[in-house]
């Protein structure tokens, strides 16, 4: 009768383990729900094995044991992983055709991010996404217009809608010019080629494009090569016969499923992923080609100057072994048809001016200011006839 209850109980257990691992990895609800789920499937292997008896109880006894080791790495990838992830308003990321993701509707998105050790508050703020799907940016309505296209650098990730780099300039310039902010949180090079051969964004930008400005630097090579997971659904452009041709999208194997359940462990994230992030000579040249590429359609189709605001991978050896270097790359841009302004801010940051972010990395307020002076200045004495004030 004991041995009934006994077997009743460890089947019943059984049960229950694998009904909260099937309602973690089903909801994910925290973070850390993939080391949950190990310890979890730990505790229900060491059932099934007291359940069983000869060569299957050995083989789960194993299994039982690879669980532990697993968890037990797990846990110290938990610890050690300092990644911080903003909290963002439903709506602000969906799938969109073309350019992967983006926002679902306009509207005002609160995002917070906070010191996943400290527990502090890195930043609390809103971002405004207008009828156009883009973040606002106050100008005027119609005229000439200078586009900023990028990343979360350009979008102003972690500022308030005062302190884009967009809206920096605009301001600089008394708003008496259309400014307009195209830039989206992760977005890289191949977003820019991509709207710019569909035409995304023609309505917005109106007939009278006068600029196209797009903010990069080195490590958009990742993002150009697919390497990084979170680019899934990004455009893919290969090399073939010296040309730059769109693939699809990132990511759209049949090992997709696998990878996306991969990226929830860790482990994986802190002491495998890095390494297959390594970026090598062939990365980087697909990067300035895709640059090129866009520099060279903004003339032909849209009649517009391409002015890159460029920062340097100062301190950082991320190029190693690429055979490249941020000179080069300035160099190869220059000299296929696109304007480079250096926006590293390497002497304001040694000086003690807070240009990043503290615990994120992002631009400052302050540094997108100091970024909208350079770009002005470098437009008024290299470009002159941009600016709407250069006219009058």
């Amino acid at each position: 009768m004991s041995r009934n209850l006994s077997l009743k109980l460890r089947y019943g257990l059984l049960l229950i383990l694998l009904g909260l691992i099937a309602f973690l990895e089903a909801r994910q609800p925290f973070a850390s729900f993939r080391l949950v789920s190990f310890i979890l499937a730990f505790l229900a292997l060491a059932c099934s094995a007291s359940l069983l008896r000869g060569k299957w109880r050995d083989g789960f006894v194993v299994l039982t044991s690879l669980a532990f080791g697993l968890s037990f790495v797990e846990t110290i990838a938990v610890i050690f992983d300092s990644r911080s992830l903003p909290v963002l308003a439903k709506g602000f990321t969906v799938p969109q055709p073309v350019i992967g993701l983006g926002p679902e509707h306009a509207g005002r998105f609160h995002s917070e991010k906070t010191n996943r050790k400290s527990g502090g508050q890195i930043y609390s703020v809103d971002y405004t996404i207008d009828s156009n799907l883009l973040r606002e940016t106050k100008s005027i309505d119609t005229g000439p217009t200078i586009a900023f296209f990028g990343d979360s650098f350009t979008f102003g990730e972690g500022l308030n809608d005062a302190d884009t780099l967009p809206q920096r300039f605009a301001d600089l310039l008394d708003r008496k010019q259309r400014v307009l902010n195209l830039g989206y949180p992760a977005y890289g090079p191949q977003q820019f080629l991509a709207e710019l051969q569909t035409g995304r964004f023609d309505k917005v930008i109106g007939e009278q494009p006068r600029l196209f400005i797009f903010q990069t630097a080195a490590g958009h090579a990742e993002r150009t090569s697919c390497k990084p997971f979170w680019v899934r659904r990004w455009p893919r452009y290969e090399l073939e016969n010296g040309e730059v041709v769109l693939k699809g999208t990132c990511h759209d194997g049949p090992t997709q499923g696998i990878r996306v359940w991969i990226e929830h462990m860790a482990s994986f994230r802190l002491f495998v992923e890095p390494y297959l992030q390594r970026i090598t000579h062939d990365d980087v040249e697909l990067y300035i080609r895709i640059l090129l590429a866009a520099t060279k359609l903004a003339k032909e189709k849209y009649g517009v100057a391409t002015l890159i605001p460029y920062s340097q991978t100062l301190g950082s050896r991320y190029l190693d072994g690429t055979g490249f270097t941020d000179d080069e790359i300035v160099q190869r841009l220059r000299e296929g048809g696109a304007m480079v302004v250096d926006v590293s801010l390497a002497k304001e940051e040694a000086a003690g001016a807070p240009v990043t972010i503290k615990g994120d990395g992002h631009p400052t307020a302050l540094a997108n200011r100091l970024k909208a002076s350079i770009l002005k200045e470098y437009i008024e004495h290299h470009v002159p006839g941009i600016l709407v004030a250069d006219l009058q």
